[in-house]
């Protein structure tokens, strides 16, 4: 039932409502405010339907609404901000988890610097063509902060492709967040594009989990299910510019291929943290993206993969990568051939990549170079490319190095350390399996970092 009114309440003591905020307590109430009043500023508001909030209006900077605990099914939520760097405009729940979106519920976030923190939206029903988030375009730095979308209750539905999270605009950030069991077709989170715009978002210490994979009728992996996209076929010569850093990505098995989906340029794959995920971490399109200081763990696991690259000026360096047991696209590095003049959603010749000071230990295949799938029209081998001072050691079923074809010579192969049988090439190698460094100091803190700072269970 939507209220007529609302209640001024005593200035909250703390303005700063990162991930750890605790609950409020109200105080005691003042005169009331017509639900036409809108364009708050400064004194918090609470509001507990997504009536309340849109009476509002456009809220200014340094505006604070509180949303009370409880259980919400079916709202249309729109949050629309003229908020500041300074003084942004916050819409948080009372209490973090405790306010729970259910049913066809939806955000979506419109303005400039808007923060979103602390709610919960379970097991929501998709609509077509609607995300759960959406932070809208033309919106500018706005935060998803300390929230949930799990889908643990939902049945398997390939008949709607949703988004649980779609990234308009620019300058936004998804932080402190869990993700967990999306069912439904759709990538999980996505980068649009737009003309003229670079997006510059960061999505850093989230939890993501997406164990189930969709089928079709001939038992493949539908295409689409990828835990993280940024940018199309279409955008993807345009620069992103985006951070995906410090997340926790754990069973994310989704479309079996790719993890995230790299499909812009100019983007930072920095410090994550991938356990047991079937697929890669895939380059598919776009140039000049870094990859660094990454974390691979397959524990053996069947389909398990790493780094695959595919365009030009690709960086990837630093990453760990431990017991991954894919082959072919799913090696811990594969690096692919290319098709002849390639169109925008095609497989883009590999040059001008350096893959150095990496560490590949207990995988099935380690370096893979000039792969591409058997009878494809990828013929163009990877070029004027560095490998350089990587640790590979492999299975004794698996190859320390496989290239398909010959490489090209203009590869330089330097100062590598190579356990394990090569094939296509004759490289210097050691006859013992080089010692693991000690990574998983830096592998906990990741995992205990990421996602909300409440429990979703």
């Amino acid at each position: 039932m939507v209220r007529k009114s609302f209640i001024l309440l005593m200035l909250l003591a703390a303005q700063t409502l990162g991930c750890s905020g605790g609950e409020t307590t109200p105080g005691p109430s003042g005169p009331e405010v017509p639900g036409t009043s809108g364009k708050l500023s400064g004194e918090p508001v609470y509001v507990a339907s997504a009536d309340e909030l849109k009476a509002l209006g456009n809220l200014t900077a340094g505006s604070v609404v509180i949303w009370r605990n409880g259980t919400y099914a079916d709202q249309t939520v729109e949050l629309k901000s003229a908020g500041t760097a300074e003084n942004p405009v916050v819409l948080r729940a009372e209490t973090p988890g405790k306010v729970l979106f259910t049913g066809t519920s939806r955000l979506s976030v419109s303005g400039t610097h808007a923060e979103v923190n602390g709610f919960w939206w379970r097991d929501p029903e998709p609509v077509k063509g609607k995300a759960v988030v959406t932070l809208a375009k033309g919106a500018e730095k706005c935060a998803l902060v300390d929230c949930a979308v799990t889908g643990d209750g939902t049945r398997e539905d390939t008949s709607i492709d949703t988004k649980w999270v779609s990234l308009y605009g620019s300058g936004h950030r998804v932080e402190g967040c869990t993700f967990r069991d999306k069912r439904n077709i759709g990538t999980l989170l996505v980068v649009w594009l737009e003309t003229g715009i670079t997006p510059g978002h960061t999505v850093r210490g989230n939890r993501f989990e997406r164990p189930v994979t969709l089928y079709d009728g001939k038992g493949k992996a539908i295409n689409g299910q990828e835990t993280i996209r940024i940018g199309t076929s279409d955008f993807s010569m345009q620069d992103a510019s985006c951070t995906v850093e410090d997340n926790y990505f754990y069973h994310c098995h989704g479309e079996q291929a790719e993890i995230v989906s790299n499909k812009s340029c100019r983007n930072l794959y920095r410090r994550n943290l991938f356990v047991e995920c079937q697929g890669s971490l895939t380059l598919r399109h776009g140039n000049s993206c870094t990859v660094t200081g990454n974390y691979f763990v397959g524990n053996g696991m069947a389909g398990t993969g790493g780094i695959r690259l595919i365009g030009e000026g690709h960086t990837v360096e630093r990453n760990y990568l431990e017991g991954l047991a894919g082959t072919g696209y799913r090696s811990a590095i594969c690096l692919v051939r290319g098709q002849q003049d390639a169109p925008l959603n095609g497989y883009w010749q590999v040059k001008d990549a350096r893959v150095c000071n990496n560490v590949v230990t207990g995988c099935k295949y380690g370096l893979n170079v000039n792969y591409a799938s058997s009878g494809s029209d990828q013929v163009l081998p990877v070029v004027s490319t560095v490998i350089a001072n990587n640790t590979v050691s492999a299975l004794s079923s698996g190859y320390a190095v496989d290239c398909t074809t010959p490489p090209a010579p203009d590869i330089a192969w330097e100062e590598n350390i190579l356990y394990g049988r090569q094939r296509g090439v004759s490289l210097p190698a050691v006859t013992t399996a080089p010692v693991k460094p000690n990574v998983q100091p830096a592998m906990d803190a990741i995992r205990e970092g990421a996602g909300c700072s409440w429990k979703t269970e």
